[in-house]
């Protein structure tokens, strides 16, 4: 918790949140969101303070096995210059794009090779699009491109 920063917030956020989850499920489990549907669970998760969408993700896929993805900031990135979500989309709406086009099978690997693609090739600054294998998908390379042909 120390390392994502606002630990005192955060621990006190984690406390109250299983003493809410042992008063009403009678122990620290979410075994019982098990047979919720994931919006259900998304909205239980949500009305925890601090918990947003990607925490809500996170927990349900990681936690819970279930095929939700959670958009963190690699994975918004990249889907942002792709052109699957909207520059100017919510985090909600990222959540919410990604889980409708994102085959429940793959949700888990395609995460997971997102983060590593985010971190290796598709930086925040200095993106290395000449090493990318997708840049033929990419809208921000497409520019990138176009720029230096009306530069040139």
């Amino acid at each position: 918790v120390r390392q994502a920063g606002f630990p005192a917030i955060k621990g006190a956020r984690i406390q109250a949140a299983l003493r809410t989850i042992r008063a009403q499920f009678g122990s620290i489990s979410l075994d019982a969101l098990l047979d919720w549907t994931d919006g259900q669970a998304k909205e239980y998760l949500r009305s925890f303070p601090g918990v947003g969408p990607k925490t809500a993700a996170c927990v349900l896929c990681f936690a819970m096995g279930r095929p939700v993805m959670p958009v963190d900031t690699h994975v918004g990135r990249i889907t942002r210059r792709l052109g699957l979500v909207p520059e100017r989309a919510t985090a909600e709406e990222a959540h919410d794009i990604m889980d409708s086009i994102t085959p429940p099978e793959l949700v888990f690997p395609f995460h997971v090779e997102m983060i590593r693609h985010g971190r290796v090739l598709c930086r925040p600054a200095k993106p290395a699009c000449d090493r990318c294998p997708i840049t033929a998908e990419c809208e921000f390379y497409a520019g990138k491109e176009r720029g230096r042909i009306d530069a040139g």
